[in-house]
């Protein structure tokens, strides 16, 4: 396994998601967190969700996210300890570095 730089993608619906406690993938496509990598998978964690750690996504299931995906996601805020954050990612899905704090 060897990092690399952190990216959000695309899990196809219906594809494993292999965590040590099984298949925790789901069925409709949903927006994935990876931050490691081997030959056949990308390894991290959903963005929504129970929190599951080191889950492998097959690379051959994962997509990079459209246009859309993209602005929805640079529209979005995500809350952590009472602080709203407002994300961005670039046209590949890295998120872009100094995400703005609102209170």
């Amino acid at each position: 396994m060897q990092n690399m730089k952190p990216r959000y993608m695309i899990l196809k619906g219906g594809s494993p998601a292999i965590h040590k406690l099984g298949d925790i993938g789901r069925e409709v496509d949903d927006l994935i967190f990876i931050q490691s990598e081997t030959d056949d998978h990308f390894i991290e964690i959903f963005v929504e969700g129970f929190g599951f750690m080191d889950v492998e996504f097959q690379k051959n299931d994962c997509r990079p996210l459209t246009h859309g995906e993209i602005e929805k996601l640079n529209n979005s805020q995500i809350r952590l300890g009472g602080i709203r954050y407002k994300m961005q990612v670039d046209a590949e899905g890295y998120p872009i570095e100094g995400e703005e704090k609102l209170r």
